[in-house]
C-alpha cells in the first residue's frame, strides 16, 4: 500500500512477500476503533472470486499487483486473476471495517527461480540453484509441467520458478511450482551463512553467491561474516552450475525498515526459532517475524510445547512495530496423534490403542526428542517407546508423519483429525471409532466448555476434532473432545 510519508517493507520467510505498513498522511499508524484499522496477510493464495490469502477473504476491487517484477491495477476474481495462481505465496495489505477486509496492494515474491540441477527419484524433492525444494501432496503444480509432475523435469535444462515457505539451510517448502519458459532472472531468497566479505561471497543453502561486482548499496558494510543469519534477495544473471555459484547483479535485505504498528496481521510459514514457553507464554519467529503469545492467546489445533522448530504454524494479532502479539496461533499440520509405539515397520508406525491407523515415514519426515539422546530416524525409536506425531492425511487409515517427536513415557494417548462418519453418539476418525457417550468433558472451537448434546450438534463430517484418553493394556480410555479450527 502506498502512502503518502511512510512505506514499510517486511519480507520473510512466512510468505516470501513484501509487507507494507499502514500510515497515515502525517506518518503515525492508522489505529482506529478496535474493529477497523490497518490489515495485512502473508502467505499463500489460497482461493479467488475476490482474493483469499491463508483462507481470508480480501475484497479486490481496483488493487495495485505486482507479480514477476510487473506491476498492474486490476480487479481480481474467478475469471480474472491478475497473473496470481493459487499456491502462490503474496502479501495483501490494506484495511479491515468489522469483519470486511479490502486490499489496497498484492504483492507475490517466489523463494527460488532458476536452473533445475536435479530431480528425487522418488518425486519428492528437487535442486534448483543449490536449494532443496520439497514437494508433497499440497503443492500445486502447473499444468505446464507435463502431467504437472515433477519426474518430467529435466535437470541441468528446465528453469522453474517456486513458490514456498523457507527454512533454515536453504530448503524451501514449495506451495506452487511452474516452468519458466520466458524471461528467466535467477534469484533466490533466504538466510545468509559462511559470509566472507574479503572474497565477497556468501551461501544461501548449498548456493555460492559472488556479489564482488553486484550493488549491496542497501546492505551493511561487509565486515567478515557480518551478514550471517540475515534473510536476503540476491538477483543475478549468470549461474554457473558446476559450482553451484550465482553471479550477483543486486543483493539486499527483505526485512528493512520494520518500526510501523498494524492492527491486524497475520503470517503463515515455518518456525525458526523457539524459546522456552512458561505456562502458555512463549516468544518464537516463524519466518523472519517475532510472536509472542500472551495468557490471552488462543491455540487451535497444538499447544504451547508443540512450537518448535520446523512446526508450520500461523499467528495473527497486532504487530507492535517489532513483534506479533498473537491473539491466536494455529497449527497447519491437522493430524496429530500420542501414544506409545507398538510395532515399527520398515518406514511406518503403529501405535498402541490406535493400532487401525498406519503412520507412514518418508525423507521429509523430521525426527525430534526431548532431553539426552538423538532420534535421527525409525531405526533410533524402539516399541513402546512414547511419540507424538504430527502429520497429514494420506487415506481413510493412513498418516504421512510430518514430524515424530520422542517423548517421556505417559499413559496419554490422543488423536486429532478429521471427523470421516457420524452414527449418533459414535464419530469415526481416521477409522477409529469414537464412542463419544463415554466422554464427560468437552470444547467447543473457542475452547469453553460444552455438554455432549451441543458438541454432536456441531461436529460435522470433515470437522476437525481432537480427543485424549489414557491407555489401559491395549485400551483406551477417551476422556476428553475438543472441536478444533
Amino acid at each position: 500500500m502506498r502512502t503518502s510519508s511512510c512505506v514499510f517493507r517486511l519480507v520473510g520467510v512466512i510468505g516470501l512477500a513484501g509487507l507494507l505498513g499502514a500510515c497515515g498522511s502525517d506518518g503515525a499508524p492508522s489505529v482506529s476503533a478496535s474493529r477497523s484499522g490497518s490489515a495485512s496477510a502473508s502467505g499463500t493464495v489460497t482461493d479467488f472470486g475476490s482474493l483469499f490469502v491463508n483462507g481470508k477473504k480480501f475484497e479486490t476491487e481496483n488493487v495495485e499487483v505486482r507479480h514477476d517484477g510487473v506491476m498492474e491495477r486490476c480487479t481480481i476474481n474467478p475469471v480474472t486473476t491478475c497473473g496470481l495462481k493459487k499456491g502462490m505465496t503474496v502479501t495483501v495489505n490494506g484495511a479491515f471495517s468489522g469483519d470486511q477486509h479490502t486490499a489496497t496492494s498484492v504483492q507475490q515474491m517466489d523463494a527460488v527461480e532458476g536452473l533445475v540441477q536435479s530431480v528425487a527419484v522418488d518425486g519428492l524433492s528437487l535442486v534448483v540453484m543449490g536449494q532443496t525444494v520439497l514437494v508433497d501432496n499440497t503443492t500445486i503444480i502447473d499444468n505446464n509441467i507435463p502431467e504437472q509432475n515433477i519426474l518430467n523435469l529435466v535437470a541441468g535444462t528446465d528453469n522453474v520458478e517456486v513458490n514456498g515457505h523457507t527454512r533454515l539451510n536453504g530448503i524451501i517448502q514449495a506451495t506452487f511450482l511452474e516452468k519458466k519458459l520466458v524471461g528467466v532472472t535467477p534469484e533466490v531468497r533466504g538466510f545468509v551463512s559462511n559470509h566472507a566479505s574479503g572474497a565477497a561471497t556468501f551461501r544461501i543453502g548449498n548456493l555460492t553467491v559472488n556479489y564482488s561486482g553486484g550493488d549491496i548499496n542497501d546492505m551493511p558494510t561487509p565486515n567478515g561474516n557480518s551478514w550471517d543469519g540475515r534473510f536476503v534477495e540476491v538477483k543475478g544473471t549468470n549461474f554457473v552450475s558446476a559450482t553451484t555459484t550465482l553471479i550477483a547483479t543486486k543483493v539486499e535485505p527483505e526485512n528493512q525498515g520494520i518500526g510501523q504498528v498494524i492492527d491486524e496481521f497475520e503470517v503463515e510459514g515455518f518456525v525458526t526459532r523457539a524459546g522456552i514457553p512458561t505456562g502458555n507464554i512463549i516468544d518464537f519467529t516463524i519466518g523472519t517475524t517475532l510472536v509472542r503469545t500472551t495468557a490471552n492467546t488462543e491455540f487451535r489445533g497444538g499447544t504451547v510445547d508443540e512450537i518448535v522448530v520446523g512446526a508450520k504454524m500461523s499467528a495473527e494479532g497486532r504487530f507492535d512495530g517489532s513483534t506479533l502479539i498473537a491473539k491466536h496461533v494455529k497449527f497447519h499440520e491437522s493430524v496429530r496423534l500420542e501414544g506409545d509405539i507398538a510395532s515399527i515397520g520398515t518406514n511406518s508406525i503403529l501405535i498402541r490403542g490406535l493400532s487401525g491407523i498406519t503412520v507412514t515415514v518418508n525423507r521429509q519426515t523430521e525426527f525430534k526428542e526431548i532431553g539426552s539422546g538423538t532420534v535421527n530416524d525409525l531405526g533410533d525409536l524402539a516399541v513402546n517407546d512414547h511419540v507424538r506425531v504430527r502429520g497429514r492425511v494420506a487415506g481413510p487409515d493412513t498418516v504421512v508423519a510430518t514430524r515424530i517427536q520422542l517423548r517421556s513415557p505417559d499413559r496419554d494417548v490422543d488423536l486429532q483429525g478429521p471427523v470421516q462418519s457420524i452414527d449418533r453418539d459414535v464419530i469415526v476418525v481416521l477409522g477409529a471409532s469414537i464412542d463419544t457417550g463415554v466422554i464427560n468433558q468437552f470444547e467447543s472451537v473457542s475452547g469453553t466448555s460444552m455438554n455432549r448434546a451441543g458438541f454432536l450438534a456441531e461436529v460435522r463430517v470433515n470437522s476437525l476434532v481432537k480427543v485424549k484418553g489414557e491407555l489401559n493394556g491395549t485400551t483406551v480410555t477417551w476422556e476428553e473432545a475438543e472441536l478444533e479450527d
